[in-house]
């Protein structure tokens, strides 16, 4: 069975920035820099890997937002779940990830593709 489109994205400070797609048939693309450029990483999830992320979709609550504190412009990050009729769209701030250990699993096993 085919995995949900999954794109993630953070703006973090210093130009940091981070971009995870991950196409139904498990192929991914991470793009990530600083100030500095780097070629977009390319690759297919391994099986267990895979199921790692499919527990974790299957435990994913409904859609929230947590908006950054006041003053705080780093670290924003959007998750999109799926494609047309049952997209989900999570917009957070990251420092708020303890308050929703669900979506914090996700974004974890999302952090470590290609580690």
């Amino acid at each position: 069975m085919p995995l949900p489109r999954i794109h993630y994205r953070v703006v973090g400070q210093d130009d940091y920035m981070l971009i995870i797609d991950i196409a139904g048939d498990g192929s991914y693309c991470i793009d990530c820099g600083d100030y500095t450029s780097r070629k977009p990483k390319h690759g297919t999830l391994d099986a267990e890997h895979r199921v790692r992320i499919e527990n974790c979709l299957a435990a994913l609550n409904e859609p929230r937002e947590h908006p950054a504190p006041d003053g705080v412009d780093g670290f924003l990050a959007e998750l999109t779940v799926g494609d047309g009729p049952n997209v989900r769209h999570y917009r957070f701030w990251e420092g708020a990830l303890d308050e929703e250990p669900d979506l914090k699993a996700l974004v974890r096993e999302l952090e470590v593709i290609d580690a």
